[in-house]
């Protein structure tokens, strides 16, 4: 989603900026834009698309050691040089960054239109530099440097929405006024400099001393320091803490893309999620950020997992989990459509919410929900001190390590392994045998290395891509069937096709062939049958002969190489056996493969998909 960047202090602010905006890449955007503040002036520059368009534009060097930068996915208004921001007020006194979405902006943009207002742009954000602009003038000229802070929070006090924002000044050299609501803002303190960013990860090469806001606040920040307030002007006495150590600018390795080096790094990803976690002499999993008893677990009535995409899909291999190990009710729910549909919330239920990033709008709004209805909420997230962690206070971080590409892969696979952390520990409170447990914990001990062995498919991948990437030819669609466990591994693999490489792409389960998805069959359109040895495979094979009785394709995706599998289907990608229950997270590994060689054969940009971001913070 959109990324901020600030910096005021005694350095150049430009290259400061500009580095900030290049580790706020990995989250999807579709323009760029930096304003820099000076004595009576501001200058702004602005592209639309990526940023080495906005570097060909800016000066060679600019002395304005303050300074913002934007990098923006669409929301409101078309991709163009316009409508990127900062924008600017009617009389360049302000220059204002954006995240998020004004939800009265129609209302407002008429009431500064009938008062003579013209608009730059096509946005909702460019309102908010107009408000900012006229409290100020209200102030009139003389207004001291406070009545930056005062005309940032009155000019709030009329919007309805979602923002993360930071403004500068022309008048108020070396400030910067940012706020948050419901889009994250986090102030980076340094020796005798500040920096503000939506991701701490912007500035966490220069400072590892974060104040990250809440909802409500704003902070002022100069070379002399920082400030917090609310809205209303109550101060906030909060200190900084540490952030985890920066990685520095990415570095691809020797990989061409962040999308496959962070598929090879799927084994060490699950190897840091069941870190220090399991306990094979109980068969148990240990989390201690989920801090209930076995009694309190026992008391559990359901479990609900709430996520977004590829986090929804991992829910529903959590689901399964939960209900196959502990035998308790469970499902998983859309957090958009579940926090709009006013939920009956029950408070002996455990409600999860899965999240990469932790700055997910809906998931954070479901979450709000549950608390505001009672429910007990446990966070399984990767970001270390996202919105999400703070918000659900407990549950379990993935430790798969930052991920760049915006599709996402070691994320979801640690994503299923924390649902299966969770799974056990349920299941051992309440139904799970010993012994279960410790084939259970043999089973997930064993992953890294099975998901290694997976890897080396690729060869095989490639020539199979390449056949679905054809030149002039490239099939119409691509099928994704799986049964039980498999079924939410089928839509993700689906997904990934879908984000990649823009062919059109269909999961579904088993049981739906024949109630739809069986007239899209035919010899150009492939399916990839996900199967494993277990309840659901014999069933499966009936799918298969379905789609071979109607001429289409099937390349099916396995578990060792089950005696006969061979002469049922095309081709067959043979994986290193394991329990049926865990089969998803070995049988995607191949599939990401897959997406990502169609996509470079189509010529596709693999960490950077059309229109897609990676934290999507507006709902």
């Amino acid at each position: 989603m959109c990324g901020i960047i600030g910096y005021a202090g005694p350095r150049k602010a430009l290259p400061l900026v500009i580095q900030g905006l290049r580790l706020l890449e990995y989250r999807g955007y579709d323009s760029a834009g930096v304003a820099l503040g000076g004595s009576g002036s501001i200058r702004v520059f602005k592209k639309e698309g990526k940023l080495a368009n906005l570097e060909a534009v800016l000066p060679a060097s600019s002395a304005a050691k303050c300074g913002i930068g934007h990098t923006r996915w669409a929301t409101h208004g078309a991709v163009s040089d316009a409508n990127a921001h900062p924008h600017l007020g009617p009389a360049g006194k302000v220059a204002l960054v954006h995240n998020g979405i004004v939800d009265n902006w129609a209302e407002l943009k008429r009431e500064l239109e009938a008062a003579g207002a013209a608009f730059a742009s096509e946005t909702d954000s460019e309102i908010l530099a107009h408000l900012v602009e006229r409290e100020l003038s209200r102030l009139g000229p003389s207004c001291p440097r406070s009545g930056a802070i005062e005309a940032v929070a009155a000019a709030l006090g009329r919007v309805s929405g979602t923002y993360g924002l930071a403004c500068v000044f022309a008048d108020f050299p070396g400030l910067i006024v940012g706020a948050r609501n419901g889009s994250p803002l986090a102030v980076g303190v340094g020796e005798g400099e500040c920096f503000i960013a939506s991701d701490p990860a912007a500035f966490a090469a220069h400072t590892r001393q974060a104040v990250f806001l809440r909802d409500g606040e704003l902070a002022a920040i100069d070379a002399k320091g920082w400030q917090t307030r609310t809205l209303r002007g109550e101060a906030v006495l909060r200190g900084a803490e540490t952030i985890p150590e920066a990685a520095g600018l990415a570095d691809k390795g020797a990989h061409p893309d962040f999308f496959l080096k962070e598929v090879y790094e799927q084994p060490q990803a699950v190897e840091r999620t069941l870190g220090g976690r399991l306990v094979r002499e109980y068969g148990n999993a240990k989390l201690g950020g989920i801090e209930l008893s076995p009694r309190e677990m026992h008391g559990i009535s359901e479990v609900v997992f709430l996520g977004m995409g590829t986090a929804l899909h991992a829910a529903m291999s959590g689901k399964a989990l939960v209900e196959a190990w502990a035998r308790v009710p469970a499902r998983a729910e859309d957090a958009s459509e579940f926090r709009a549909a006013n939920p009956i919330v029950d408070p002996a239920a455990l409600y999860v919410a899965v999240s990469q990033s932790g700055e997910t709008a809906d998931t954070l709004a479901a979450v709000r929900e549950v608390q505001a209805k009672g429910g007990r909420v446990v966070g399984l997230v990767n970001s270390v001190g996202s919105s999400l962690a703070r918000l659900c206070g407990a549950g379990v971080y993935l430790h798969a390590g930052q991920e760049l590409s915006v599709a996402a892969s070691k994320s979801y696979l640690a994503q299923v392994t924390g649902c299966a952390l969770i799974a056990l520990s349920l299941g051992r409170a309440r139904h799970l045998s010993i012994g279960e447990g410790r084939r259970v914990v043999d089973e997930l001990v064993a992953l890294p290395a099975k998901i290694d062995e997976a890897l080396s498919l690729r060869p095989r991948v490639e020539e199979l891509a390449a056949r679905i990437a054809s030149p002039g030819r490239p099939a119409p669609s691509v099928l994704f069937l799986g049964r039980g466990f498999l079924y939410p591994a089928a839509l993700e693999g689906a997904l990934k096709l879908k984000e990649l490489s823009y062919l059109h792409a269909e999961g579904f389960a088993g049981g739906a062939l024949k109630h739809g998805p069986l007239a899209l069959v035919g010899p150009e359109t492939p399916t990839i049958a996900l199967i494993a040895p277990g309840a659901s495979y014999e069933r499966t094979l009936s799918n298969i002969a379905e789609v071979r009785a109607r001429r289409g394709p099937v390349i099916a995706v396995c578990p060792g190489a089950p005696e006969g599998l061979r002469e049922e289907v095309d081709e067959l990608f043979a994986l290193p056996p394991c329990m049926e229950e865990l089969a998803p997270v070995l049988e995607l590994v191949p599939l990401q493969l897959l997406a990502r060689s169609v996509a470079s054969a189509l010529g596709r940009d693999v960490d950077r998909p059309r229109n897609l971001a990676k934290s999507v913070t507006t709902e």
